[in-house]
């Protein structure tokens, strides 16, 4: 396992191995994992199965159908709804809660959800 100072430069090195894999924080790094890991709670997926399909706005059904991700959940916790549809950005970071790779969404404009996470993640507070 590797240690990243940013999800960013993680991110990059996942992209572009190719290989599923994901990212959590440790001891103020970020660490990737690998397939032959087992992910920590809140681990996030960076690549998996069917990840390439999820392009653009998607149906919650057909994430679930068609890649790895098991359940889309609002911010609080309420179930999506399967014919409710995600603007994706073209990027789906899911996370891993009870063992199980959750996307967690939150309303965007006109009642379509977005994956919680931005396309253009910053740190905190990393603007001043």
């Amino acid at each position: 396992m590797t240690g990243f100072p940013d999800v960013q430069a993680a991110d990059h090195h996942i992209l572009e191995g190719g290989r599923p894999a994901f990212t959590y924080f440790e001891g103020g790094q970020v660490v990737v994992g690998t397939e032959a890991d087992r992910p920590p709670e809140g681990a996030r997926q960076v690549l998996f199965e069917g990840a390439e399909r999820l392009k653009g706005t998607v149906a919650v059904a057909a994430i679930v159908a068609g890649s790895a991700i098991d359940q889309v959940v609002i911010l609080g916790g309420m179930a999506a709804v399967p014919e409710m549809l995600v603007d994706t950005r073209d990027h789906v970071r899911p996370i891993w809660r009870d063992g199980v790779l959750t996307l967690v969404t939150q309303f965007g404009r006109g009642g379509v959800l977005v994956p919680f996470e931005p396309p253009n993640n910053r740190p905190c507070c990393a603007d001043h």
